[in-house]
């Protein structure tokens, strides 16, 4: 799994299910001040982040409406552009606390340029977070290399685990701090060689494990397992490659079919 999202192996873990782990980082990762409060999404993420993103605000008893920052596409557009979500991070920047947005959006199928969104952002002081839902097993990923805060992902699309298959999370080694960071425990967070002793004094899991809070199924992960298997054989790379060329057909096709007065768009 690390591997796969481009991350060292104590970066990353299984556990939960998307929104949970999102929720259970963003507990840790979202701390607003009276001068940086904000969170920056997308106007139409997916539903579930939505709404964590406004329960999270509404937990520190913040307006939702003060404190989400959403990014709209321009008037008779789709996608957002990098240059447009560059703005914003540079003219709000000092008031975001956290960036969530998708790797891949789940309606216009939009690759978010990672990396320059994540520098840009923490260029400002912002902590970035990823959902990785659309992305993870989709798109190569660097998320150690981009030096992203955290991420989170489902395991049963592009990793073909099936419905309700198990949550993944990233958190990055710069913040293997763990106490100095606000969190919910749970006792398989705790250091797997001390955990039976039973004497409920937590001892973190170095990494993102620390972030774990029950025993995972080991169905889930026997399903996760064999994807992974699979992925390992072919690599991600040739799988995006493969990708590529699919979409460059298929715009080839609809160019023949379609043709177009002017290089804007089809009639």
């Amino acid at each position: 799994m690390a591997r796969l999202v481009g991350a060292r192996l104590d970066e990353v873990d299984l556990m939960n299910f998307l929104s949970v782990n999102l929720h259970l980082l963003m507990i840790s990762f979202y701390r607003p001040t009276e001068t940086r409060f904000k969170i920056l999404l997308e106007d139409k993420a997916f539903p579930s982040d939505h709404y964590i993103v406004e329960s999270q605000i509404k937990l520190h008893n913040l307006d939702p409406e003060k404190s989400m920052v959403l990014l709209k596409p321009r008037e008779n557009e789709f996608t957002l552009r990098t240059d447009d979500i560059l703005k914003t991070i540079e003219e709000q920047g000092e008031s975001i606390a956290v960036v969530l947005l998708s790797g891949v959006h789940y309606f216009t199928g939009q690759l978010f340029q990672m990396e320059t969104i994540t520098k840009a952002a923490q260029k400002k002081g912002c902590l970035v977070g990823w959902d990785l839902a659309h992305a993870v097993g989709n798109v190569e990923l660097k998320l150690h290399d981009w030096n992203v805060d955290f991420a989170a992902w489902c395991t049963y699309k592009y990793l073909n685990s099936g419905a309700g298959a198990i949550g993944g999370i990233f958190l990055h080694e710069k913040h293997f701090e763990i106490n100095k960071l606000t969190k919910l425990n749970g006792w398989w967070g705790h250091r797997s060689d001390t955990r039976f002793l039973m004497n409920n004094k937590i001892d973190h899991e170095v990494g993102a494990s620390a972030f774990a809070l029950s025993n995972p199924s080991m169905l889930l992960c026997s399903c996760l397992k064999a994807s992974l298997d699979i992925f390992d054989e072919v690599g991600i790379e040739n799988l995006r490659k493969r990708s590529k060329f699919l979409t460059a057909y298929l715009e080839c096709l609809l160019n023949r079919k379609f043709k177009t007065n002017n290089k804007n768009g089809y009639k």
